[in-house]
C-alpha cells in the first residue's frame, strides 16, 4: 500500500507542476485566449497536444537525468536549488515591478495573429511542439522541479527508489495538470466576459508573480538548509 502512496505522490507532483508550468501568461495562453474569443475559430487541440507532450518529455527527462547522474552530488543539487530559487524570485519580482510601474494599460486589448495555427493538424501539432520545446526556460524550470521532487520523495518515502519505470507516472501527471489548466482557462473564458482585456491579464500576472516569489524563497531556504539532505541520506543508508 505504501508503494501506491509513493506513486500517487509522484503523480500529484506532476499534476501540480504541470499546472504551474502552463499558467504563466506567455504566447501560448494568449494565443488560446485570442483564438477562443475571436469570431472565426480554428482547431487548436493539435497545437495544445504538441505543447503538452513536449512539456511532459522535458519533465521526465530532467527528473530522470537528475536522479540518474546528479542526485549523489550534493553541491550540484544545492547549486541547482539556489540558482532556480533566485531565478524564480527574479521572474516574480519582474512581474510585480512592471505592474507597479504601470507598464500595462488596463483598457488595452490584446491582438495576436493566428498565423501559428495551421489548417493541417500535423503542422499545428509541430508548431506547438516547437514553440514549447524551443523555450530554454522549460528546461531550467523542470531541472528545478526535479531537484525539489527528488528531495521530497526521498523524505516522505525513503524505502522506495525512483527508476525509469515508476517515474513514468510523473509525465502522466504533467499531462493531466496541463490539460486541467487549459480546460479551466477555456472555461473561464467561456463563462467570463467576451473581452480579454489588459486588466485581467494584470490581475493574473500579479497573482502568479507573488506566487513565484513565495515559491522561490521556499526553494532557497530548503536548498541552503542542510538538515533535510543529511536526514534523507541517513535514512537511505539505514534501509540499505
Amino acid at each position: 500500500m505504501d508503494y501506491f502512496y509513493f506513486l500517487g505522490f509522484i503523480l500529484s507532483i506532476g499534476i501540480g507542476f504541470g499546472i504551474i508550468s502552463s499558467t504563466p501568461l506567455g504566447p501560448i495562453n494568449l494565443l488560446v485566449a485570442e483564438n477562443y474569443l475571436s469570431v472565426r475559430k480554428v482547431k487548436i487541440i493539435p497545437f495544445l497536444s504538441g505543447v503538452i507532450i513536449v512539456d511532459a518529455i522535458f519533465g521526465y527527462l530532467t527528473f530522470w537525468g537528475f536522479d540518474k547522474f546528479l542526485s549523489d552530488y550534493t553541491l550540484v543539487g544545492t547549486g541547482i536549488g539556489i540558482f532556480g530559487g533566485l531565478a524564480i524570485v527574479f521572474l516574480g519580482i519582474i512581474g510585480i515591478v512592471q505592474q507597479l510601474q504601470g507598464k500595462h494599460n488596463p483598457d488595452k486589448k490584446i491582438k495576436i495573429k493566428k498565423s501559428i495555427f495551421l489548417k493541417s493538424s500535423t503542422a499545428s501539432f509541430t508548431k506547438g511542439f516547437i514553440l514549447c520545446g524551443s523555450n530554454p526556460g522549460f528546461i531550467a524550470f523542470w531541472g528545478w522541479v526535479a531537484y525539489n521532487a527528488k528531495t521530497w520523495t526521498g523524505e516522505m518515502f525513503p524505502a522506495f527508489d525512483i527508476h525509469y519505470f515508476n517515474l513514468l507516472i510523473f509525465p502522466i501527471g504533467i499531462i493531466i495538470g496541463d490539460a486541467l489548466w487549459f480546460g479551466i482557462f477555456t472555461l473561464l473564458l467561456k463563462k467570463g466576459a467576451r473581452r480579454y482585456s489588459g486588466s485581467l491579464i494584470d490581475k493574473i500576472r500579479v497573482f502568479i508573480s507573488w506566487g513565484l516569489v513565495a515559491l522561490g524563497i521556499f526553494t532557497l531556504v530548503a536548498s541552503i538548509n542542510p538538515t533535510t539532505k543529511k536526514t534523507y541520506h541517513t535514512d537511505k543508508e539505514l534501509i540499505k
